[in-house]
């Protein structure tokens, strides 16, 4: 707001920031909020993976809950050809996000430790306080699996336990249909575990698959001093 036509006008952004008499401290400023920022992205992505997770397990479960009660009548079979498609779809979806969230988790806590590091840097001594994690001991199990090439580690993710669940959702649908074709109950299950432990492994390639480009993203910025 101006006082009249001779009031001094605005500086632009960009003069304010040339005019800065302490540069160091608004950089030091700047790199608090951005680690501030960092982490309450890191706390959304966690609690989003938590509520997506949750909605995908309670769906399963009252879709189960409500198949006992019909398993005795004749809308038994009705309700899970309807059913278990729209659970699968829902697992597929949740799976997604799941892996989404834990990359972006895995970014956010790869720009939180190179803030600490300059945080080792401010004093003699001061990285005895801002020890950077290295192997597989991470502040959580997604620092290495962002960090390392080592595939074991998409087998402890909320993604990956999503993916074994729906694929057995999956490999009983396909277990239902065929039995329904052939009457043969014990190829028709050996069919269905079959296609469960395909689905999981497809869906474990996909996870290492991600984390690999995150990793080459990650390597890349490292190296450029991003």
């Amino acid at each position: 707001m101006t006082d009249g036509p001779e009031a001094d006008p605005l500086p632009t952004a960009d003069e304010a920031l040339d005019a800065l008499a302490d540069r160091a401290g608004a950089f030091y400023s700047a790199l608090m909020n951005e680690h501030f920022v960092l982490e309450s992205a890191r706390g959304i992505t966690v609690n989003e993976s938590s509520s997506r997770a949750s909605l995908y397990l309670t769906t399963l479960s009252s879709s189960l809950v409500a198949f006992g009660f019909l398993a005795q009548t004749a809308y038994a079979l009705g309700f899970l050809t309807v059913i278990i498609p729209v659970i699968f779809l829902l697992g597929i979806f949740t799976y997604e996000r799941l892996v989404e969230t834990s990359l972006e988790d895995v970014a956010a806590l790869e720009g939180i430790q190179r803030i600490r590091a300059v945080y080792a840097r401010t004093l003699p001594g001061a990285a005895a306080y801002f020890p950077r994690p290295t192997g597989p001991h991470g502040p959580n199990e997604m620092l290495p699996i962002g960090r390392r090439p080592s595939w074991v580690g998409v087998f402890f993710t909320t993604a990956t336990a999503i993916a074994v669940v729906n694929s057995l959702v999956a490999g009983a649908g396909v277990a239902i249909l065929v039995v329904q074709a052939t009457e043969q109950a014990t190829p028709s299950i050996l069919i269905g575990l079959g296609t469960a432990a395909l689905l999981a492994v497809l869906h474990g390639l996909y996870q290492e698959y991600r984390y690999e480009a995150l990793r080459r993203f990650l390597h890349e910025g490292r190296s450029k001093g991003r």
